[in-house]
């Protein structure tokens, strides 16, 4: 039978110390931030209760970014507009920066 295999994006498993001899040096300060207590990223209470106009890009086939977990986020941030497209990636903003600041902007302004 076939092993599957999947792709794991910017994410660092304690078995790639072993497989990959490029990360060997780097080892123990991989160590030292995965036991980090890292602080809340978010206020999920204070962005529920949002008065500041935002918008914020979702792209569909974002390789890094679960849609569904975009949209959840976005949907628990009051007033949040989101523009979901699926014309461009997660560098949507290195590829077409101008256009996705630009539909940005007209989704703050109101205009859609």
């Amino acid at each position: 039978m076939e092993e599957e295999g999947y792709f794991t994006a910017e994410h660092v498993f304690p078995w790639m110390w072993e497989d990959y001899g490029a990360l060997h040096g780097h080892r123990a300060a991989a160590e030292l931030l995965a036991e980090h207590a890292w602080p809340r990223l978010y206020d999920a209470d204070r962005l529920s209760n949002n008065e500041v106009p935002v918008a914020a890009t979702i792209y569909v086939n974002d390789l890094y970014v679960e849609r569904a977990f975009a949209e959840e986020t976005a949907a628990s941030i009051r007033g949040l507009r989101p523009w979901i497209t699926n014309e461009l990636e997660h560098n949507g903003l290195r590829a077409d920066g101008e256009r996705v600041l630009g539909r940005l902007i007209d989704l703050v302004r109101g205009r859609t």
